[in-house]
């Protein structure tokens, strides 16, 4: 018990020091001792010195490697820590500013009931404060007196919270959610429909469709504002792959024979797989895959699985997801099926520390030459390829082959045309990267856009075309031909028939209808036996017939109303705090130095 207080106790330091990061600020004041020439940056005239910044900044990052089970920050999450930083200083100056001129306090009656009475969630998941996995409340007011937790900076916390709250509410306050804004969202969860349907799809039309390039440019210019583009930048970049080597896989199967060496010395199987293997549910079955047949295993693992006695441990076996070592556990046969119960442990192969040194070694080297000699010199001389990103915008944090990477992102939109970044970590090892060119603001241009442009007037003339097909079998629909005959009759295949499962309105329809709003909304205005008009949709076009419709659950609603008011209220009040706060950034004074420190 009192060790689960102790480490109770470390993770709460970590958790109240993030907010304590908040309060240095402050106490501070404006300016700090680095004087006027290492301002960071200025929110309506409040200064953030580097010192300050660099001091808060370090206690981010030492909470957030405490809070790491392995320790790591990578050069990804450090950028976040630094933008984390920039951000909170503005957010906090502002609501403070606002606190102050609302009067917004804080009483030390409210800190004592919020500590007795609203425990923060992580101390609720402290297993020391659970009974039969469920949070204590007897249990954690027995512990307001355990001088082993750290109840100052937790006061701390919440008298800094607290305020924070009373803002929200107070911006928030005349948020309010109707009585039918919830029955609709219980239905649109709950009622379901079945339809049977037509459908004529433009797909379909499109043969023979033929534009000129007046119609194209006449469709652009009409849609000119869809194209608008915000800058963007293109980047060059040689990337140094960090891939295991030999010795890395001597490494590995040193590691398989000393857990070998455990289990001949009697060590449970179950454990060593909970304590070392890298499968990720090994943390909830201890390596136990339970009964399998032969088709459920990558076939390397399942040849092995299955020519093994029970009772045996084979391996380590390779498959795409590493090495395994397989114990099997008991075998059946099941309706003539013959079925394994095996568990293993994996392990995979990385590069080691030496072999990532290396090429992040190289990587810098390679910067340095770069600036030196210029990028396309040292890229020659060290026999690199250069590959580059295309252009592409900074509000998409989406860049072409790394995803999503805020640090990359931010080097591309704060540096000049020609600038050399430094090596960057990312996930295959390391890269490089030259601002290659910068393309300002405007609009995409008709040639850029004219395969776009091409295929959205093919499907513009392809919707006419099925729609002059699909409005004459209105006739027959009116006339109570069976849906299914109608499109049997159809000798060119146009029109097809099918019968979607149940589905509510929010829920994509299976089948070949897929997430269509017109689609799901039409079918919920029929009554069952009644049919639609024709309904339009990006794609093409359909008649809906209602088959079944489940009758609204007035107990049901009765039960989850109140539930679903207060999950509508906090989505609502959620998006006008955020508003909210936008236009207090956006009308704030706001000077941003962190370029000239290199801390951007």
């Amino acid at each position: 018990m009192m060790t689960q207080m102790r480490q109770m106790s470390k993770a709460i330091f970590v958790i109240v020091g993030l907010a304590f990061i908040g309060l240095i600020v402050f106490e501070w004041g404006a300016g700090g001792a680095g004087g006027p020439d290492s301002t960071v940056g200025k929110v309506n005239g409040q200064k953030l010195s580097f010192n300050e910044y660099n001091e808060l900044y370090k206690q981010l990052y030492e909470n957030e490697r405490a809070a790491k089970p392995d320790g790591q920050i990578d050069d990804r999450q450090l950028e976040q820590l630094k933008n984390q930083v920039w951000e909170q200083f503005i957010q906090r100056v502002l609501l403070t500013e606002q606190m102050e001129n609302l009067n917004i306090a804080v009483t030390d009656s409210e800190v004592v009931y919020q500590i007795m009475n609203y425990p923060m969630d992580q101390i609720k998941q402290n297993p020391s404060l659970q009974t039969n996995g469920i949070f204590d409340m007897q249990k954690y007011r027995a512990a307001l007196n355990d001088p082993n937790i750290p109840w100052g900076q937790i006061e701390a916390f919440y008298r800094q919270q607290i305020p924070y709250s009373k803002l929200q509410n107070l911006i928030t306050s005349s948020v309010r959610i109707s009585p039918s804004e919830v029955k609709d969202e219980f239905i649109r969860k709950n009622v379901k429909a079945k339809v049977e349907y037509l459908s004529i799809m433009a797909s379909l039309f499109q043969t023979g469709i033929e534009v000129s390039d007046d119609e194209l440019l006449a469709y652009y210019n009409e849609h000119k504002e869809e194209y608008k583009q915000e800058e963007m930048r293109d980047l060059a970049y040689v990337i140094f792959e960090v891939k295991p080597t030999k010795n890395d896989t001597t490494i590995l199967f040193d590691e398989f024979d000393a857990i070998k060496e455990r289990l001949d010395l009697g060590e449970d199987f179950a454990t060593i797989a909970l304590e070392l293997s890298e499968d990720p549910s090994a943390a909830q079955n201890n390596g136990d895959l339970g009964y399998f047949d032969r088709g459920s295993m990558v076939t390397p693992f399942s040849d092995a699985a299955f020519a093994a006695k029970v009772g045996e441990i084979v391996g380590p076996i390779k498959t795409q997801f590493g090495y395994h070592l397989i114990k099997i556990e008991d075998k059946k046969k099941e309706k003539g099926v013959e079925k394994v119960k095996a568990s293993h442990i994996l392990l995979k192969i990385t590069a080691g520390n030496s072999t990532r040194f290396a090429q992040e070694d190289l990587a810098k080297s390679f910067a340095k030459d770069a600036e030196e000699i210029g990028w396309d010199e040292a890229a020659t001389q060290g026999g690199y390829e250069i590959k580059t990103t295309g252009n592409f915008e900074e509000r998409s944090g989406f860049i072409p082959g790394f995803q999503r990477n805020p640090a990359i992102t931010h080097f591309a939109f704060t540096k000049d045309e020609g600038d050399i970044s430094t090596a960057f970590s990312i996930d295959r090892g390391y890269v490089v990267f030259k601002l290659n060119g910068i393309r300002e603001k405007g609009y995409r241009t008709f040639e850029e856009q004219k395969n776009f442009v091409t295929n959205k007037v093919r499907l513009l003339k392809a919707k006419d075309r099925a729609r002059a097909y699909a409005e004459p079998l209105a006739e027959k629909i009116k006339s109570g031909m069976d849906f299914k005959q109608i499109a049997e009759s159809d000798t060119s295949n146009k029109v097809k028939y099918d019968v979607t499962p149940m589905f509510s309105l929010n829920q994509t329809i299976s089948g070949g209808v897929g997430r269509s709003a017109e689609f799901a909304a039409t079918a919920f205005t029929l009554e069952v036996g009644e049919v639609s008009n024709l309904v339009e949709t990006d794609f093409g076009f359909y008649y809906e017939k209602l088959l079944e419709k489940t009758a609204f659950d007035s107990v049901a609603f009765n039960v989850q109303q109140t539930a679903i008011s207060a999950r509508l209220l906090n989505q609502k009040r959620s998006i006008v705090f955020a508003d909210w706060m936008k236009n207090l950034k956006d009308a704030a004074d706001i000077e941003d130095n962190r370029k000239a420190f290199n801390i951007y």
